[in-house]
């Protein structure tokens, strides 16, 4: 499974896994230490030799939030959207995702609100893919919640 949901292109809501099982929807995560600017020492030393399985590897050591969530403890939302540009003769060329529509990003706010009242999770730790694993920096770049 890729996700626990996925939102439509006329905003409809699939739940396509339970919230109680893990899903693959975020890769290797990034070091949140790097992005926010508190690495230890140990940490930075670590990480001086760029290997994003290391990385991942390290990051999976700290609970949340030290570190960003992973496939086993958070809830991906997907979007519909078609990768519009870029995807030209260049295969390293990542492409650019279309805007998230309104009635996307409207379903999309209310599915947060819904999920981080459940659960408790606050809005400083919902996050788009590209923030915490290597995923195509486009991806649901127009999203807003």
């Amino acid at each position: 499974m890729g996700s626990g949901f996925l939102i439509d292109k006329d905003g409809t809501i699939h739940q396509t896994a339970s919230l109680f099982r893990q899903t693959w929807h975020v890769g290797r995560l990034r070091a949140r230490c790097l992005a926010e600017h508190r690495c230890s020492p140990t940490d930075l030393h670590a990480l001086k030799h760029f290997s994003p399985k290391t990385e991942h590897r390290m990051e999976m050591a700290k609970p949340t939030p030290q570190r960003y969530p992973s496939n086993e403890d958070s809830i991906g939302i997907e979007i519909v959207g078609a990768v519009v540009a870029g995807k030209s003769r260049n295969p390293a060329e990542p492409g650019v995702y279309e805007t998230v529509n309104e009635r996307q990003n409207a379903s999309l706010q209310w599915l947060i609100a819904e999920l981080t009242s459940t659960f408790g999770v606050p809005m400083s730790e919902i996050f788009r893919h590209p923030v915490v694993s290597r995923k195509n920096p486009t991806e649901a770049e127009s999203a807003s919640w």
